[in-house]
């Protein structure tokens, strides 16, 4: 398990500088479309679920070589998108809720 988190903190670090920005994106979408701060949990969470088959995709296309590591390592990528999305929706989710107490200040 430990050596899952380790490997999971190294693949994270890679795809995060493509999920951060869509992070922003579900909690800024309110703002940019006129309606109050925050959107309500459930909708953020599914906005980000929709776009994580799209992201997938798109890394599998540009960084074909990069599963190499990880396959030696005994790990599918689907173990690792699996670890990804939980801990994106994690941090999805504290984000929310300092918005939404910020926004309450």
């Amino acid at each position: 398990m430990l050596f899952y988190l380790k490997v999971l903190r190294v693949y994270y670090r890679s795809v995060l500088s493509l999920t951060l920005p869509i992070s922003a994106l579900v909690l800024a979408a309110p703002l940019l479309m006129g309606t109050p701060l925050p959107s309500p949990l459930f909708l953020a969470v599914v906005q980000k679920m929709a776009s994580f088959p799209a992201l997938i995709y798109l890394i599998g296309q540009f960084r074909p070589q990069q599963y190499w590591l990880y396959r030696n390592l005994h790990l599918a990528p689907w173990q690792l998108w699996a670890g990804v999305i939980v801990l994106d929706t994690l941090l999805l989710s504290v984000a929310h809720r300092l918005l939404a107490f910020l926004v309450a200040l």
